[in-house]
């Protein structure tokens, strides 16, 4: 177990190292919000299932075309679904959503979790930055590296757009990626 975080842990930190020094390149397509979702979901249908967890996906037909680098795209949505199923009770919904906004596409992942505390919001992008340790997974699994928010931060910029995270209303977390529309 803990050979394999230490492992994720370097990986992260590589591709970390990558990103700063401008190493990883951009591929420019026509990505289908539907295939990033439905990929993303497949990949953690796992975990998902054994949660008890169900994805709801809410796709604007205004929106359902992004362009940029589909693999990046998948790995900064892949690590938005696997926390909010991290950070949440077992049979709830987490929804992903794409939505027009202006020159903008927003795509966003909504849970119903816990939420984030409000003084930990301005930091939870920052490298090595994890919320309270009470909203791991238990002693028996120390949870991630603390770097996979900052790798989110990191692959949206190099797309010339933006992320945030932000508490529902009614509860749970949601993180928004903010993408030019063309």
């Amino acid at each position: 177990r803990h050979t394999l975080r230490m492992e994720r842990l370097v990986r992260d930190l590589l591709r970390l190292a990558r990103l700063d020094a401008g190493q990883e390149q951009r591929e420019h397509a026509a990505c289908g919000v539907e295939t990033l979702f439905a990929g993303v979901e497949g990949d953690l249908v796992t975990t998902l299932d054994a949660r008890g967890q169900r994805v709801e996906r809410q796709i604007a037909p205004d929106a359902a075309t992004v362009h940029g680098d589909p693999a990046k795209l998948h790995d900064a949505l892949r690590n938005l679904l696997e926390n909010a199923s991290n950070y949440s009770a077992e049979g709830t919904t987490i929804v992903l959503g794409a939505a027009r906004d202006g020159s903008s596409v927003l795509l966003t992942v909504a849970d119903e979790g816990r939420g984030i505390p409000e003084s930990d919001l301005p930091r939870i992008f920052e490298r090595f930055y994890r919320v309270d340790k009470a909203r791991s997974r238990g002693e028996r699994d120390p949870g991630g590296t603390g770097l996979g928010l900052a790798i989110v931060k990191h692959l949206i910029e190099l797309h010339g757009g933006k992320v945030a995270a932000a508490n529902r209303p009614g509860g749970g977390a949601i993180f928004t990626i903010e993408l030019p529309a063309s």
